[in-house]
């Protein structure tokens, strides 16, 4: 990503983004780093896709023999100084301090991310110290999920709601952007008790008091809204998902949307068939579908309590009251 270094730094090698501080000029920095970024993102993706105009797959092959190789070396450099690599993926790795390496013999990694830096070419940067990170296993099979993580950044305070930048997440359901409102600030109160008290029932007790409050009616509506990207027209699609139905209201309502465009949407009765399923954003919306959306929470407490060896069927008994609550859930 040399674009992406040079858009950061200057001639001389300083990092005029950190070193800035004039508002408009981070900010029209950062924008270039970012379009270069992505660029080349993009470009990389393109070059294994068989359908592209300038895709080579013998060049995607390349980019990540180079990119593997370089990881081997990070992780070789990163455990001959004293740490445990717990986790890496393309463009990140984690590690924690080998438990049998004294202080002393620890190098620090800022020294380690240098050194790497200098041999390979490119730029391994230092990023920060976490609290405790949570790796999510992959749903339905074994191991970790490479890119669904979430972590507390050290030194970081909380927001007075969400998680704002006390906490690094990647892949779960605060993070995609057709998840509802609601169904993010749940999951952030939930990583949030996590924090706090490092007791998954905790966690499960604030799901529960979430839950209640759903299934009460005691949600705005407008918090539950659900807003996709459309890919297809709604005929092109195979199964008959609320998204399919929510277009296909659009249609009828003589708004048909092309792809690339989002359609916004409140689930109503998911038991429904056809168009009675959803009503747009824009329509009277009146009711929810209170087990639907309980599924959907579910599954975003699933992300946050599955490193800890919950699945959604444990959570499911649980918030069912199969299993007896705990007094600190009235609390």
């Amino acid at each position: 990503m040399d674009g992406e270094r040079r858009a950061k730094k200057g001639a001389d090698g300083r990092d005029i983004i950190r070193e800035s501080d004039d508002p408009k000029e981070i900010a029209a920095l950062e924008s270039c780093s970012a379009a270069i970024k992505w660029i080349l993102v993009s470009c990389f993706g393109y070059q294994g896709f068989s359908n592209a105009k300038y895709g080579r797959i013998e060049c995607h092959e390349a980019i990540n023999a180079f990119a593997r190789e370089i990881l081997i070396d990070a992780k070789a450099a990163l455990e001959a100084g004293g740490w445990r690599v717990l986790h890496g993926i393309v463009d990140s790795i984690w590690v924690t301090p080998a438990p049998d390496v004294g202080e002393t013999e620890r190098r620090p990694l800022e020294a380690i991310a240098q050194e790497v830096s200098t041999e390979v070419g490119i730029e391994l940067e230092y990023e920060g110290a976490f609290e405790w990170v949570a790796f999510c296993p992959r749903r339905g099979g074994d191991g970790g999920a490479l890119t669904r993580y979430f972590g507390r950044r050290r030194g970081e305070s909380y927001p007075e709601e969400g998680v704002g930048e006390a906490v690094k997440a990647r892949g779960i359901e605060c993070r995609q952007d057709d998840t509802s409102t609601w169904i993010s600030r749940l999951q952030a109160a939930l990583i949030r008790t996590l924090d706090r008290t490092h007791d998954v029932e905790a966690v499960v007790g604030e799901l529960r008091r979430w839950l209640r409050r759903l299934e009460d009616g005691d949600v705005d509506l407008s918090e539950l809204l659900v807003t996709q990207r459309v890919s297809k027209r709604a005929q092109q699609y195979r199964d008959e998902t609320v998204t399919v139905a929510a277009l296909k209201r659009a249609k009828w309502k003589d708004c048909a949307l092309e792809p690339g465009q989002r359609v916004e949407y409140l689930v109503v009765d998911d038991d429904a068939t056809g168009l009675g399923r959803v009503r747009l954003g824009y329509e009277s919306l009146g009711r929810y579908d209170v087990e639907w959306y309980r599924r959907e929470a579910i599954r975003a407490a699933e992300s946050v309590v599955s490193p800890l060896g919950w699945d959604r069927k444990r959570i499911q008994r649980v918030v069912s009251g199969v299993v007896e609550p705990s007094l600190g859930e009235f609390g």
